[in-house]
C-alpha cells in the first residue's frame, strides 16, 4: 500500500512541475508582447521625431549584451532601450555625452532621438561587453 502512495505522489509532483513549466512559457510570451507594446507607446509619447523618423528598439539583456549591438539609422530616428534583466538595474551611458547616465530598473525604457549625423557609442556601467554602436546618416 505504501508503494502505491509513493508512486501516486511522485506522479502528481511530476505533473505539477510539467504544468507549471508550461504555464511559465505562455506567461513569458504574453509579458514580452506587453513589453513590446509599451516600448512603442514610450517612443510615441516621449519623442517628437524630425521628419519621417523611424523607431528602433534595443534590448538590454540579462546576459550582459545589447541586441542589436550595431545600428545604422538616419537623422530623426529614435532608439528606445529597454532593460530586460529580471532583477536589478543597468546604468546606460552615452559615451559621447548625448544624455546623462540613465539608471534603468527591470522593464524601464529610455528613448533618444538623433538629430546630428555621426557615430555614437553607448555602454553599460560595470558590464564591459554590453555596448551599442550607432551610425547616423
Amino acid at each position: 500500500m505504501t508503494k502505491k502512495w509513493l508512486i501516486l505522489i511522485t506522479i502528481l509532483m511530476l505533473a505539477g512541475v510539467l504544468v507549471s513549466g508550461c504555464a511559465d512559457n505562455a506567461e513569458d510570451t504574453v509579458v514580452e508582447e506587453e513589453i513590446e507594446e509599451t516600448v512603442a507607446e514610450d517612443v510615441e509619447e516621449d519623442v517628437a521625431p524630425i521628419g519621417d523618423g523611424q523607431d528602433f528598439a534595443v534590448r538590454m539583456e540579462y546576459y550582459g549584451m545589447m541586441k542589436p549591438s550595431e545600428l545604422e539609422l538616419n537623422r530623426g530616428d529614435t532608439i528606445a532601450w529597454r532593460n530586460y534583466k529580471p532583477q536589478g538595474t543597468y546604468v546606460l551611458v552615452s559615451d559621447d555625452g548625448l544624455f546623462e547616465d540613465q539608471e534603468m530598473d527591470s522593464n524601464d525604457a529610455y528613448s533618444y532621438t538623433f538629430t546630428e549625423s555621426g557615430t555614437y557609442t553607448f555602454s553599460v556601467i560595470d558590464t564591459p561587453d554590453m555596448t551599442l554602436t550607432v551610425t547616423v546618416n
